[in-house]
């Protein structure tokens, strides 16, 4: 009998492991990774390997300094990469996707401890982060197939959720094939439908907490007006639902806390879609409700064998009804913040206003118009000369950067007198060269829809030479001239 051992419990064995779990997950992710590849060229995989490698480099170098057992081999490191990656644009620089690296691995993962012990989930904190810091290179979306354009560079576009209630906004089979802008990584539903599939007939994840997501989503957007299948298949909700809101650190335990979770992830997620100044709202729902499962847990603990029977309305109304009212109190308050902060669309800054006075002389004034009706130009502010016989039109199309503030002056014939450019974030002595004469100048005296081509190969009347190693920037100025113009056909009508 003293050969007996004694352990507490639970003591039910388990085939599984860190690493079987892990692995699944990777196979998981498979689909997604093959679909990236496709839909944005090799670089998708250039991007994926960056982020794998560094993760694990960080780890093993952060639990060696640590003096602790190193983990890389329960490849939970190697997940954190291929999910961070799929929360990149394919257009990130490489050095960027280490950075976010450092702060999953080194600050959220392994200074909480390691695996098991972080309070949020790294790739979702790494993306919120870079969000921050670099929001226009985590803002610029590579067109699907882009890569089989003539030239090298990268062919930019808007994402589904920008595009909401737009003619431009792709249909149904697109969105769910991924045929899309996007993370690399979130665009096909389908692809990562199959590696969900997968997830819960290994019973890696409770097929509960995606479910619950979806489709709060989809009821919100029924009740705000928007639509909820388009909803569910744009940005990256099915990633975020299906892979990190399952994270089984940063996740409820019981199937109550798990459906409360998820109800918390979608609820902000359609509010910050709605009411935020991001067009995408996963990653800062879910990396709040992370910070909500030790109160979800505790709200929702089983009760032990023996223990005292659980009463409803304390143990499981009471702290989800606090729960939604703490998600409705701060979602309005971000509601609130944003409104009061956003600046007034009709002021005027001094950079633009000196662009006015420059191209239409002192004594214009303001035209109004109907913003609603020129979205998709972009339009933001429009001038009339003391004389009547000009527009300026201020644009801010969409360039390498991010969006190029621009104002754009047209004669009373339609034909463009000068171009100036208030605000840009293209790239140093490449990009940023779309605010000098030499390249401007080209548009001067233009009439029509205009075209840039690349360097030296200019030769129609609606041609424009981009400038050489920045095809994209240049054609981001393009555009906006393109947007000005079509939106002066219909205001010209204020011209004397």
């Amino acid at each position: 009998m003293n050969r007996l051992a004694v352990a507490s419990s639970p003591h039910r064995r388990s085939q599984n492991s860190t690493t079987r779990i892990m692995l699944d997950v990777l196979i998981a992710l498979v689909p997604a990774f093959i679909a990236a590849n496709i839909i944005f060229g090799l670089r998708a995989a250039l991007v994926t390997l960056t982020c794998v490698a560094s993760c694990v480099l960080f780890e093993y170098l952060t639990r060696k300094i640590m003096k602790r057992d190193n983990t890389i081999s329960d490849l939970s490191a190697a997940v954190t990469g291929v999910l961070l990656a799929y929360n990149l644009p394919v257009t990130i620089p490489l050095w960027m996707a280490v950075v976010g690296s450092f702060f999953a691995i080194v600050v959220v993962k392994q200074l909480f401890g390691g695996i098991g012990q972080n309070f949020a989930n790294p790739a979702i904190t790494a993306r919120v982060i870079l969000l921050v810091s670099f929001s226009g290179q985590m803002t610029t979306w590579a067109q699907p197939f882009f890569y089989r354009s003539s030239g090298a560079d990268v062919i930019t576009g808007a994402t589904p959720l920008v595009q909401m209630g737009t003619s431009d906004m792709p249909g149904y089979l697109d969105l769910f094939l991924g045929v899309r802008g996007g993370c690399l990584g979130e665009t096909s539903v389908l692809a990562l439908l199959i590696g969900g599939i997968y997830l819960v007939a290994r019973r890696v994840i409770h097929p509960v907490t995606p479910i619950t997501f979806v489709g709060t989503v989809f009821l919100f957007s029924v009740i705000f007006g928007t639509d909820p299948v388009a909803q569910i298949m744009s940005g990256g909700l099915m990633l975020g639902a299906i892979f990190m809101a399952t994270d089984y650190s940063t996740s409820p335990v019981t199937t109550l806390g798990k459906i409360v979770f998820a109800l918390g992830c979608g609820t902000l997620t359609i509010i910050i879609r709605q009411f935020g100044s991001y067009p995408e709202g996963v990653s800062f729902a879910i990396l709040f409700m992370n910070i909500l499962v030790p109160y979800i847990d505790k709200g929702t603990k089983i009760k032990p064998f023996g223990g005292k029977k659980m009463r409803v309305a304390r143990d499981i109304v009471k702290p989800v009804v606090t729960l939604a009212i703490i998600a409705l109190v701060v979602s309005s308050a971000l509601v609130f913040t944003y409104n009061l902060t956003k600046s007034d669309e009709s002021a005027v800054s001094e950079e633009v206003q000196a662009a006015v006075n420059d191209l239409l002389g002192e004594g214009g004034e303001q035209v109004e118009f109907d913003a609603a009706a020129f979205e998709e130009n972009k339009l933001q502010t429009v001038f009339k000369d003391a004389s009547g016989q000009k527009l300026a039109l201020v644009v801010t199309p969409k360039g390498y950067g991010g969006d190029i503030e621009m104002v754009v002056a047209v004669d009373k014939d339609g034909k463009i007198t000068g171009t100036r450019v208030t605000a840009q974030t293209e790239t140093p002595d490449l990009g940023s060269r779309i605010t000098e004469e030499e390249f401007q100048k080209q548009f001067v005296g233009k009439i029509g829809e205009l075209t840039a081509v690349k360097n030296g190969t200019a030769k129609g009347e609606g041609e424009i030479d981009a400038i050489a190693g920045a095809t994209i920037s240049s054609k981001g100025f393009t555009d906006g001239v393109n947007k000005a113009l079509a939106a002066f056909e219909q205001l010209k009508g204020a011209l004397s």
